[in-house]
């Protein structure tokens, strides 16, 4: 509970739209993964995802909230376990939860399903080539794409594999404001 104070007072010192999220994400990752997940990863993805602001993308595909979700991909999922809509912050840290455990395979490392939520399972792909599941290997064997952006009339390429692979290297690195708990349950790298 001392957390949640010192988060709630960082707020609204520092501005952190995330920090009155923590412990809603907790709540719902510790409910579908078990109270040895560390949900600070969870809150991370908020600020990946959406910078904490609760938006519909501007994506093409109809991503909204703060986990950023396309709901009729995961319609289905959500559904069959009670979530039939993500309108409500409730209801998107749910979905979050519940998608990121679907993706979860307990042999792969956290790095691999924060991956498989952002760009799918050519992570898997590049994971058997580099004969490893090592962040650095299987970036060397990924062979995708580029996607370019238009935002305030300028357009910028990024190479599909360097979004991707940084994806897991933020939520990582964002993961540490928000708690340090470590898992031996659940190992990130």
């Amino acid at each position: 509970m001392k957390i949640f104070f010192v988060l709630l007072l960082a707020s609204a010192l520092f501005g952190d739209r995330c920090a009155s999220y923590v412990q809603d994400v907790r709540k719902a990752h510790y409910g579908v993964f078990g109270v040895n997940f560390p949900y600070q990863y969870g809150v991370a993805q908020l600020i990946q995802e959406s910078g904490c602001r609760n938006i519909l993308s501007l994506d093409g595909v109809g991503s909204e909230g703060l986990p950023q979700i396309t709901y009729r991909v995961w319609k289905k999922p959500l559904e069959e376990a009670g979530v039939r809509e993500i309108k409500t912050l409730g209801n998107q840290f749910k979905a979050q939860a519940i998608i990121m455990h679907s993706l979860h395979n307990p042999k792969q490392a956290l790095w691999v399903t924060y991956q498989k939520y952002n760009g799918g399972g050519l992570v898997l792909k590049e994971i058997s080539r580099a004969g490893a599941q090592e962040w650095a290997k299987a970036k060397e064997q990924c062979k995708r794409g580029q996607s370019c952006f238009t935002y305030k009339g300028k357009t910028t390429c990024r190479s599909n594999c360097e979004i991707n692979y940084e994806y897991s290297q933020n939520i990582f690195k964002y993961a540490k404001n928000y708690s340090t708990i470590a898992s031996n349950q659940f190992r990130f790298w």
